[in-house]
């Protein structure tokens, strides 16, 4: 059976594994600089998904991607596709509603737009409320900060937005759309900081402020893409495959539990 939910037929759907992990990748059309297209999101965090279901194509079922986000704060470059944060929390939750109607179990919302991780952070425990199902949610850079510490060549702010990170794999995937001649460098990483830090894999800062993109990027880059080479992006889109392998074997791990009500009284004996 094909793991690619679209291709399915509703046969197929009915007699499906119900405890395959349904992988929703939701994520971005967006600025990525002048060297990246505006689908980098949606490519990279595809190639993640797909990635995993190579490699346990009998574990999950990949859904078409919503490739559109929240990100309204980068609507000062052309060409971005915003939603806002209530409408893409109702539209995920309604497909994961959708899922679990015909009997799906186990749902990971595979983030690959940073500003959609609070959404569907809210969205999978939405769906655990309201179906009863396993659903999780994850930024899948968030599971790999020291793999990707080891592959780095960036300082510590080169791995935010069309940074190495980024730019390393979409030159890995699909090297004649990324032209890094045209990449700045634009680190705005301020190591004096305690609370701030935006760098992926930079550890975090405890505290968010998300700016107009505008006011802090002047192209729409913050990172180092001037360092990224396709061999470093094979490596880095790789750890991301295993690291999310092992977390959808974690979630088919995990039991499904039952819910007891406490508010019914007790019978004492006197």
């Amino acid at each position: 059976m094909t793991t690619a939910y679209g291709k399915l037929t509703w046969e197929e759907v009915r007699d499906a594994d119900k405890d395959r992990v349904v992988i929703l990748n939701v994520s971005a059309t967006e600025d990525h600089g002048p060297h990246m297209p505006l689908d980098t999101d949606t490519v990279l965090g595809m190639a993640v998904a797909e990635g995993v279901a190579a490699a346990a194509p009998d574990e999950v079922l990949v859904m078409p991607p919503v490739p559109y986000g929240f990100n309204e704060h980068h609507k000062d470059f052309p060409g971005v596709i915003w939603i806002q944060p209530e409408t893409l929390l109702a539209f995920v939750t309604d497909i994961t509603a959708s899922l679990a109607h015909h009997g799906f179990r186990r749902i990971l919302l595979l983030n690959s737009h940073g500003s959609n991780h609070p959404v569907l952070d809210l969205a999978a425990r939405k769906t655990v409320i309201a179906s009863g199902v396993i659903c999780v949610s994850a930024s899948y850079w968030n599971l790999m900060p020291a793999r990707i510490n080891a592959i780095r060549t960036s300082e510590t702010g080169g791995i935010a937005h069309a940074g190495e990170f980024e730019a390393a794999m979409y030159k890995h995937l699909q090297p004649d759309l990324v032209h890094l001649e045209k990449a700045a460098k634009q680190v705005v990483h301020n190591p004096e900081s305690r609370f701030f830090n935006l760098d992926l894999a930079g550890g975090g800062g405890g505290a968010m402020l998300m700016r107009w993109w505008s006011e802090v990027s002047p192209d729409g880059t913050m990172g180092d893409p001037t360092v990224a080479d396709a061999e470093t992006g094979r490596r880095f889109l790789e750890a991301a495959i295993e690291e999310t392998t092992a977390l959808v074997r974690e979630i088919r791990a995990l039991p499904i539990l039952t819910r007891r009500d406490h508010h019914a009284p007790t019978t004492r004996k006197a």
